[in-house]
């Protein structure tokens, strides 16, 4: 079973994943319409809103999600997914701004990610997307259902991974399937590539890194949040996610064991799918910040020899420091966030090494690792209006 879960919330994709979303939508939509329409209409949860405000569109040095949505209607490719935008070109940029005109955005109150995508042309066409950014739970043409799968949030693989716990997880990764270590591979690759790519921009925040892991995360994530036309191993629906639990310990892959850095990588990526599920896959807690540096704390802890224990201490340490990093959109200055969080995962991962940890009942912090995840879980919920109330800020100077 986690090797099916690894493969659902391991996935590559161009650009942020929730104006991507949009676009795939649009790109279903299509296939049902002629280009000549008179209307896209589309209603989006508040996270999937929030997160699609200001972040640039891969390939593109433009924001918003109308220019997403008629970017994957005009020369978007629904069969490649999460990469759906991949061959975007400067004739499509032109015609997509105009298109723009026709495309209106409309927030519905849901608690998962959803994305209800209306085209009305030649035919009218319903595409919804809910709880995964490439879940397609139905489609609809002059109100003929051609596809429908009701979405269920309590039957979904990412909850499957609670009937886990970290030991098991754990000892899973001393011995995955071999595809699973290939795919591992492969996002070191892909997630490396867009950091060397972010390194070596002018102006990139990863100028002000003050080491190497500070590095390779901010240029990743900023190149990413600034439109790069690369793809991404995304974790959790998140490529910052990706970017953010997996670098940090493929930045070592000349300095132990190539099959040890793929394992301690595949540890971080389990671990904040573990603590996803508990937090949802989006919300108001900065997931690349807080849930992805507690994934690296492990796989880097594990990386350097450290035991279940130590490992869990580390998971612990570093959820009991940055709870409260929160989520304001998708854009840029993730990349500072996203830094701030590895900076403070290697701290823990070097505490938990030394057997130092937090005290029980320091803040959320539990003697049980899997209780403070429950706790964080339960926390996040908890600050759910900061989604609303922050719309009002984004975007405006």
């Amino acid at each position: 079973m986690l090797k099916k879960i690894f493969f659902d919330q391991v996935k590559p994709a161009y650009g942020c994943t929730e104006p991507i979303a949009v676009a795939l939508s649009t790109a279903i939509a299509k296939q049902y319409v002629d280009k000549d329409i008179r209307k896209i209409n589309i209603e989006l949860d508040k996270n999937t809103y929030k997160n699609g405000l200001v972040v640039t569109i891969p390939g593109t040095n433009i924001s918003g999600l109308e220019l997403a949505a008629s970017l994957g209607f005009l020369c978007g490719d629904a069969k490649l997914k999460l990469e759906v935008l991949k061959n975007v070109d400067s004739s499509c940029i032109e015609a997509a701004k105009k298109l723009t005109e026709k495309v209106k955005i409309s927030l519905v109150n849901k608690e998962h990610l959803y994305i209800n995508t209306t085209v009305i042309g030649t035919h009218t066409v319903n595409v919804k997307i809910e709880g995964k950014h490439d879940n397609i739970v139905h489609v609809e043409v002059d109100s003929q259902e051609v596809l429908d799968k009701p979405f269920n949030p309590s039957g979904t693989l990412l909850e499957k991974i609670k009937e886990y716990s970290l030991d098991e997880i754990i000892d899973y990764v001393e011995h995955p399937e071999p595809e699973v270590i290939e795919h591992v591979e492969k996002a070191l690759k892909m997630n490396l590539d867009i950091a060397q790519l972010g390194i070596n921009t002018p102006g990139n925040f990863s100028k002000g890194a003050i080491n190497e892991y500070a590095k390779f995360v901010s240029g990743a994530v900023d190149a990413r949040m600034s439109g790069a036309l690369k793809p991404v191993m995304t974790v959790a629906g998140s490529g910052n996610q990706g970017l953010s639990c997996i670098l940090p310990i493929a930045i070592h892959l000349n300095d132990y064991p190539k099959t040890a850095v793929l394992k301690a990588t595949l540890l971080s990526i389990l671990v904040t799918i573990y603590i996803k599920s508990y937090t949802g896959l989006l919300s108001p807690i900065c997931g690349a910040g807080i849930i992805s540096a507690a994934g690296s704390a492990a796989g880097l802890t594990y990386l350097k020899g450290g035991n279940k224990t130590q490992i869990k201490k580390a998971i612990n340490e570093t959820l009991g420091t940055l709870f409260g990093l929160t989520c304001d959109g998708a854009k840029r200055s993730c990349a500072l966030k996203a830094a701030a969080g590895t900076m403070v995962a290697l701290h823990c991962s070097t505490l938990a090494l030394k057997n130092i940890d937090i005290p029980c009942g320091n803040g959320i912090v539990a003697s049980d690792v899997e209780e403070t995840i429950k706790r964080v879980g339960k926390l996040t919920r908890s600050v759910k209006k900061f989604d609303e109330d922050v719309l009002d800020y984004i975007g405006k100077c």
